[in-house]
């Protein structure tokens, strides 16, 4: 694997530094180096702006974190392609919303922008030949304890509307787009190449007017010339109980009254959470008990996705025991039941002893080897 440079240096963090502050160090650097801010080397902010986005889907991510901590950046690769890091790896695109504003869609779904790969693979997915309606796809970030009861929340959905200002011509009022005089209006031209006895001829799009035959020479200040503007339209989905990670919902166009022309697949990703670790309908959850507790027994009090419940320490539990609270997990998400939840329990060592905690410890010592 070639040398690759620190994702904490790229950022300009700290190795401990908290998830707050590296959100901050990648909003002011996407401001700083996003393409469409700088004109005169855009091509050099577009590399950069790529890689300050890997270093902050690793480092933003918990899981991700504790591997580059461990093992470098082999210890991320597995979550990249042959090729590394690409914008189809890239999972926060709501913070790049929430950094540019939701105009960033206009982007995302078709602008040729260096977006374009990232939505790439969904749109061959989901706007197939063929297909009476196109779909989208958007993202929603929910809680664990959410995707634990269900939840009904309201998701943007962008789509795009002809500009009322310019007609949709892109051009501003008073100036119509004139003729392209490299193709002369058809907005196509021809490329010969020659290969063995005969001539191979290729049309393709004008390269200078896009295919559109005209040319805006002073675009229209409300849509930039491209004749559309993005407009939302928020419909309220409800997540069922049991959702995981990555979960896709379908809104059929059909079940909306008419407020959605497209067919809408909401993906869904879940928050780390501080305490509870999901894998599968299975949570798990660390508890720490005393030396006394874990020799002499005793109930504690755990909390699950549901509240708390009262579990029982048999006398003699050793450090690292595995207890499972059944029906404490996840609900299934196409079944009846749910998942069950495990609490490892780690023994706390004490420290600073007194004295007499000392001289009991030894004595106690003495006669279990007397035994």
């Amino acid at each position: 694997m070639p040398d690759k440079k620190d994702y904490y240096e790229i950022l300009g963090i700290k190795r401990n530094a908290t998830k707050d502050e590296i959100k901050a160090a990648y909003r002011n650097l996407a401001k700083k180096f996003h393409p469409d801010l700088n004109k005169e080397n855009p091509k050099l902010a577009e590399e950069k702006f790529k890689e300050i986005s890997e270093a902050y889907e690793v480092l933003v991510d918990d899981k991700k974190r504790a591997r580059y901590d461990q093992y470098g950046h082999a210890g991320v690769a597995q979550d990249f392609g042959k090729e590394g890091f690409t914008w189809q790896d890239f999972s926060h695109v709501s913070d790049l919303e929430d950094i540019f504003g939701h105009d960033i869609f206009s982007d995302f779904f078709g602008r040729g922008s260096i977006f374009s790969d990232f939505f790439g693979r969904r749109r061959e997915y989901f706007e197939q030949p063929g297909r009476e309606r196109r779909a989208k796809e958007v993202q929603v970030e929910i809680t664990l304890e959410q995707a634990y009861r269900g939840v009904s929340t309201e998701v943007p959905i962008p789509h795009m509307e002809k500009c009322v200002d310019c007609g949709g011509a892109g051009a501003a009022k008073g100036t119509p787009p004139k003729t392209c005089t490299y193709c002369h209006g058809r907005g196509e031209v021809q490329q010969q190449q020659l290969q063995g006895f005969g001539r191979i001829i290729k049309i393709g799009a004008c390269p200078v007017c896009k295919g559109r035959g005209k040319v805006i020479e002073h675009p229209c200040p409300t849509c930039h010339g491209s004749g559309e503007i993005q407009k939302l339209d928020k419909i309220n989905v409800r997540i069922p109980p049991g959702v995981d990670n990555g979960t896709t919902l379908k809104i059929s166009a059909d079940k909306t009254g008419g407020r959605l022309k497209e067919d809408i697949y909401v993906t869904l990703h879940i928050r780390p959470h501080p305490v509870f670790h999901r894998q599968g309908s299975d949570i798990y959850i660390e508890r720490t008990i005393s030396v006394t507790e874990a020799t002499l027994g005793t109930k504690v009090e755990v909390p699950t996705l549901d509240g708390t419940a009262v579990m029982k320490i048999p006398p003699g539990t050793q450090n690292g025991t595995l207890f499972r609270l059944r029906g404490s997990g996840m609900p299934y998400l196409r079944d009846q039941g749910y998942g069950d939840q495990y609490v490892r329990i780690f023994i706390n060592t004490p420290r600073n002893l007194t004295k007499r905690q000392r001289e009991l410890l030894e004595e106690f010592e003495r006669i279990e080897k007397k035994k």
